[in-house]
């Protein structure tokens, strides 16, 4: 379970939680790696550190100081080169024990001769690195937000100075290799900030009570005051846009009185919800070109468009993220204020929002087209002889290349190999899912940070941060069982094991349903019309949820698993 002596107990916690009480007899930092029969779990592997009493109380006293950063020495070792010509292994996709081995050779030694002497500034909003030249004049060199983002690799001792080292990588910034004396006192502080940034509980439903709170605090001096939004409802985006074009923070975080011309009546509550509901589908629908599907598939998830009309102006993503922060403030006000975003966003898409690296798994559910044409293909096939290079083509509507765009410096010179395939997949996803797109990622991320500041969004994961939006609506588990595919198996595996999955799912709350959808079908929300009286969504959804007999019990876990203890007792009867 853990590389050191450990003692292990598995137990049933309250709200069908499973809790692992974990006893190590040694201090420093260990991997630990969470399994169901056998088989890995999702997110269940992560790092531990055992701090001695003393290391405890300085981790206590550093935390106690709120407000005031406290400070580490250490190094700062250069960042890595690409991968070269030849097809050398890219740091992203070498191990960190092979690159640390590495750098005891060849030209990697002579960048492991030359750290810097820095500083690590640790406060609760930020992780700052610094140097001082001329030892008075401060400059820093990094900033890493305490969010989290912001993940640590915690590598073995360095081969220059013997102390232990990390990698700090938060999503956006090349990641740094860094080494320290009181490397696990440093670790440990940054996570007990992180945990008090989110309110000291990773869980989902505390998640968001602390974010409501935290939001409410934000905005509490403001007035809630009625404000009117006169608007047209069949020219409903422009007259919005041109209502609103004025208003400050503090008119927004008002509570709108809707008013369609030609159709006076007081608004209590339903002309507000009404606008909301028809803001949302006139922004986020694909006919108006804002947003768009990376398929012809009219139910595909909504993602920025790169190809926007020319005439579309940046203003319009200005003002979905100011809509969709609205959505989040008032659901924070509770009672009937509460409104969701009708929306079903790719995941890339919402990594962005909350200042996620691109990963080339986002092609599977954004681009399923995509990621089963190439991206498998090059993941299970030898790339040699495939001419790949570290470039992307770009063809006119009349299957002309128009450019080559290259995916780092000097690409186009650089082939693709069996070494450095996921490296170059990594960067095709960050160039087609978020390059592509920045400007306009940039414009709505300046809307809704007027009202949600990213430091409580980045508190959340992009499938929370789906539901925190988006809710869970209302999923009917017979209609679910009724459509989804079951792919693979035995009759044995058909008639039995799908009859106990499908009793526990029969016991998931909306939320668990939720992510299970998300998991089936990339999304946590259904099409329209899904919801009760019809309660047939999952007939229109295409493709329908797939249940994978190979997948069932290593993937489905990360959904099921408060679960899976009931399930393993209904397996064994």
């Amino acid at each position: 379970m853990a590389d050191g002596c450990c003692q292990t107990t598995v137990c049933s916690g309250k709200q069908n939680r499973v809790l692992l009480h974990l006893t190590l007899l040694q201090t420093g930092c260990f991997q630990a790696t969470l399994r169901y029969q056998g088989h890995p779990v999702s997110n269940g592997h992560f790092n531990i550190i055992v701090l001695s009493d003393e290391e405890k109380a300085t981790v206590d006293n550093n935390v106690s100081r709120s407000g005031v950063g406290v400070f580490f020495e250490g190094y700062l070792y250069p960042p890595s080169s690409p991968p070269s010509v030849s097809g050398q292994q890219s740091p992203s996709s070498a191990s960190p024990k092979e690159d640390r081995t590495a750098s005891c050779n060849g030209s990697s030694l002579e960048r492991m001769k030359k750290p810097k002497k820095v500083y690590f500034y640790i406060s609760p909003k930020q992780l700052s690195i610094k140097e001082f030249y001329l030892r008075i004049i401060p400059w820093r060199l990094f900033t890493f937000r305490v969010c989290p983002g912001t993940k640590f690799l915690y590598l073995p001792p360095d081969p220059l100075h013997g102390l232990l080292s990390l990698q700090v990588d938060d999503g956006l910034q090349p990641p740094i290799e860094v080494s320290c004396k009181d490397r696990n006192v440093m670790a440990a502080t940054f996570t007990r900030f992180l945990h008090l940034n989110i309110g000291g509980s990773e869980t989902f439903h505390d998640k968001v009570a602390f974010f409501q709170k935290e939001l409410k605090n934000i905005h509490c001096k403001k007035n809630r005051s009625k404000i009117i939004l006169r608007v047209n409802r069949h020219s409903l985006l422009e007259s919005s846009l041109r209502t609103t074009r004025n208003f400050s923070v503090s008119d927004w975080s008002k509570n709108f009185e809707v008013i369609f011309q030609d159709e006076e009546a007081l608004d209590w509550g339903g002309p507000r919800r009404e606008w909301f509901e028809l803001i949302c589908k006139a922004l986020f629908d694909t006919n108006n070109k804002l947003f768009t599907r990376f398929s012809d598939n009219t139910q595909g998830l909504v993602h920025p468009n790169p190809c926007r009309p020319s005439g579309l102006r940046m203003k319009l993503y200005e003002f979905a993220g100011r809509v969709v922060g609205k959505c989040l403030f008032e659901s924070c006000q509770g009672g009937g204020y509460e409104q969701l975003v009708r929306a079903r966003f790719t995941r890339s898409f919402l990594a962005q929002i909350i200042g996620l690296r691109m990963h080339y798994k986002y092609f599977e559910t954004d681009d399923p087209d995509f990621f089963q044409s190439k991206v498998l293909y090059l993941l299970t096939h030898d790339v040699t002889d495939t001419d790949l290079v570290f470039a992307e083509e770009k063809y006119g509507r009349g299957g002309q290349l128009e450019k080559v765009v290259e995916l780092i410096s000097g690409g186009a010179h650089i082939p693709v190999t069996n070494e450095n395939k996921i490296y170059y997949l990594n960067l095709l996803a960050q160039h087609r899912l978020c390059n592509q797109v920045r400007e306009e990622v940039e414009h709505f991320l300046k809307g809704l940070n007027e009202l949600i500041p990213d430091n409580l969004l980045g508190i959340f994961d992009e499938n929370e941060l789906e539901l925190l939006m988006c809710g869970t609506g209302h999923i009917a588990v017979q209609d679910f069982q009724a459509h989804a595919v079951v792919i693979g198996g035995s009759w044995h595996f058909r008639e039995k094991v799908m009859n106990w999955f499908w009793a526990v799912v029969s016991s998931f709350t909306q939320e668990e349903l939720a992510r299970l959808l998300q998991f089936t079908t990339g999304s946590s929300q259904l099409p329209p019309g899904g919801s009760p009286p019809c309660a047939q969504a999952f007939r229109s959804l295409d493709p329908p949820p797939m249940v994978h007999c190979l997948l069932l019990t290593p993937a489905l876990t990360s959904c099921v698993y408060p679960h899976m203890t009931r399930m393993r007792r209904c397996t064994t009867c």
